[in-house]
């Protein structure tokens, strides 16, 4: 049996269990090393521990909002690509986001291809930069 390397860390915060785990099958599929946290306090410490490239993260959550915990990952390390995404795309929202310093936005429901292609094209831009 071969060992491989995992592509990137990608670490998936979503207040849906489902969704965390419909994402981290997809992706540990296509060669990535999945984190999944359900809520804020736990993504944070996720963050910390797991040090993922990329950070796919919901907007509303309980407790600590996607908002919040993408405001505490910035002050710990600008580095990772951070995806927001919600259901509740309204431009307000959006902007706010990009304001507090998200990389990119995807409205859900997203497929599952079009998630692995953003991810895939971010990731090798940043490897190239």
């Amino acid at each position: 049996m071969t060992d491989v390397t995992p592509k990137y860390r990608i670490l998936i915060v979503d207040d849906e269990a489902f969704v965390g785990e419909l994402l981290s099958e997809y992706l540990t599929g296509n060669g990535y090393a999945v984190m999944t946290a359900e809520n804020g306090e736990d993504a944070i410490a996720a963050y910390s521990q797991f040090k993922p490239d990329a950070v796919i993260l919901d907007i509303r959550m309980p407790g600590m909002s996607g908002i919040d915990v993408l405001k505490r990952m910035k002050e710990l390390d600008n580095k990772p690509a951070i995806i927001m995404s919600s259901a509740y795309g309204d431009s307000e929202t959006i902007n706010e986001t990009m304001a507090q310093g998200a990389d990119y936005y995807l409205q859900k429901p997203m497929t599952l291809s079009t998630l692995l292609e953003m991810l895939e094209r971010i990731l090798e831009s940043a490897k190239r930069t």
